[in-house]
């Protein structure tokens, strides 16, 4: 019985590997030929295009919150927390997610939809806190001094 193990085994193998072949080649779309300048238009394939609708990266902005002390020296491990201004907050922003500075003192927000966000930085366990609203630009990165003391 052996033998016949060993033998049918890497036949199983083989015609696995086949049959999973077969099916990718004949899922892939678009035209099996290279596309060249005597192609027909309708056979080749159009590029993806990014769309900017609500809950993709295109069309998003950056924010970089800078923060800093009185001296100019930056602050690390403050909260920064942000609000939409006049419109909804999208859900994405809503989740309750600890954002911190880093040692540079600042805190990167990306992929925000374009629009006015007021950022709010507080030192904790303290009273001190400070704000600063900016317009975020779709495809652009904002810097966005806050000075906190």
């Amino acid at each position: 019985m052996k033998p016949v193990r060993h033998a049918l085994l890497p036949l199983l193998f083989v015609s696995l590997l086949l049959a999973g072949c077969a099916t990718e080649s004949s899922s892939s779309p678009g035209p099996s030929a290279p596309i060249g300048p005597d192609t027909p238009v309708s056979d080749q394939r159009q590029p993806e295009v990014p769309s900017a609708s609500p809950g993709s990266a295109a069309g998003r902005g950056t924010a970089i919150i800078e923060v800093r002390d009185p001296a100019g020296e930056p602050l690390s491990v403050i909260p920064v927390e942000v609000r939409t201004v006049d419109w909804p907050m999208p859900a994405e922003l809503a989740e309750d997610i600890a954002r911190m500075t880093d040692a540079r003192g600042e805190y990167t927000w990306t992929d925000l939809p374009p629009g006015e966000y007021e950022f709010t930085v507080r030192v904790p366990g303290e009273d001190v806190a400070a704000a600063e609203r900016v317009t975020v630009v779709a495809d652009e990165t904002s810097r966005v001094p806050i000075t906190l003391g």
